[in-house]
């Protein structure tokens, strides 16, 4: 897998796949003619083409939402023709697309009050995945869909690299690993990290959780939080989860990453390296205040930039801008 920070996507294929969809265009367009839409909001490369075609008709605006950190291409440059704006969900999105007049940066939101677990939800959830770990075991936790670009192999063998080293003897370090699969690729790779974890002799430091529906609570059960990713991930929700309920992460430079966490709020390793990330969790691991401190930053960040409501108040913004420009 590639460690760049840059990747391109665009295959004949996605050209041939948009042109399979042409006819939701006349779909799409009887819906704005029926119910009298003013504006189109596409959360997709290929809505946003057949959207901006509509839009075009219509003499309505469009604007997308520009999840992705990647470049598909001549894909990119027929879309950004058609938009009137683009929301950016980090600066890594802004490689490779529109001119900076149509892009909007607004990062991803969470409800930072809901998303809060009670301490009684946290402990029930503690009793049943680790019934017989002490209370003073740090606990480490990659929280997303099982899958090679995931790197979580790499977490596997970071635990590995940790029980090995003289000056961890003695700690208590578990690692969840919190998703389910959803293609085949993802239940071999499963298998294949299953496997893992028995050869390098760390079954009992490495725990299996499967997909648990409430991300809330084992992510503030956790201590750290990891997001070891070998491909650029546009601005992954997972650490901004970890930010509301106040806890470090562990990541990969590569896409958003890098603007979510700061040396306040966690620690940035390089891609494909266990050792780094053992490093990084032994640094704090071995440091309970500095977990403490660095809980609170996160936190903090999220109320500044991660909030929902911030999220909501920019986007009606953005709706405001176009509706009486257009």
């Amino acid at each position: 897998m590639p460690k760049t920070d840059k990747v391109r996507r665009f295959t004949l294929l996605d050209l041939l796949e948009d042109f399979r969809q042409l006819g939701v265009i006349l779909q799409l367009h009887r819906m704005v003619k029926r119910y009298a839409i003013d504006l189109i909001h596409a959360n997709s490369l290929s809505v946003a083409l057949l959207g901006g075609i509509v839009a075009r008709i219509n003499r309505i605006p469009i604007l997308m939402h520009k999840r992705y950190a990647t470049s598909y291409g001549i894909l990119d440059r027929i879309c950004e023709r058609l938009l009137h704006r683009v929301i950016l969900v980090s600066e890594a999105t802004r490689w490779n697309f529109a001119p900076t007049a149509k892009q909007t940066l607004i990062y991803n939101g969470v409800d930072l009050d809901a998303f809060q677990a009670s301490t009684e939800e946290v402990k029930d959830l503690r009793a049943e995945l680790l019934p017989d770990t002490s209370d003073a075991a740090i606990l480490t936790g990659v929280v997303t869909r099982i899958t090679p670009e995931k790197g979580i192999h790499f977490l596997v063998r970071a635990i590995a690299e940790l029980k090995g080293r003289s000056s961890m003897t003695g700690a208590d370090i578990k690692l969840l690993i919190v998703g389910g699969t959803y293609f085949q690729q993802d239940v071999d790779y499963m298998s294949e990290l299953k496997q893992e974890v028995t050869d390098l002799g760390v079954g009992d430091s490495v725990i299996f959780t499967g997909f648990l529906s409430d991300t809330r609570i084992v992510t503030s059960l956790l201590d750290i939080v990891l997001v070891p990713s070998i491909i650029p991930e546009a601005c992954p929700r997972t650490i901004i989860e970890a930010m509301a309920v106040g806890k470090p992460v562990i990541s990969t430079p590569l896409g958003g990453s890098k603007e979510l966490v700061t040396r306040d709020t966690g620690i940035l390793v390089p891609p494909e390296d266990a050792s780094a990330i053992a490093d990084a969790i032994a640094t704090l691991a071995t440091d309970r205040e500095r977990l403490k401190t660095m809980g609170e930053a996160s936190r903090n960040r999220a109320e500044q930039l991660f909030s929902s409501q911030k999220n909501t108040a920019l986007t009606e913004a953005v709706y405001a801008e176009l509706l009486t420009a257009c």
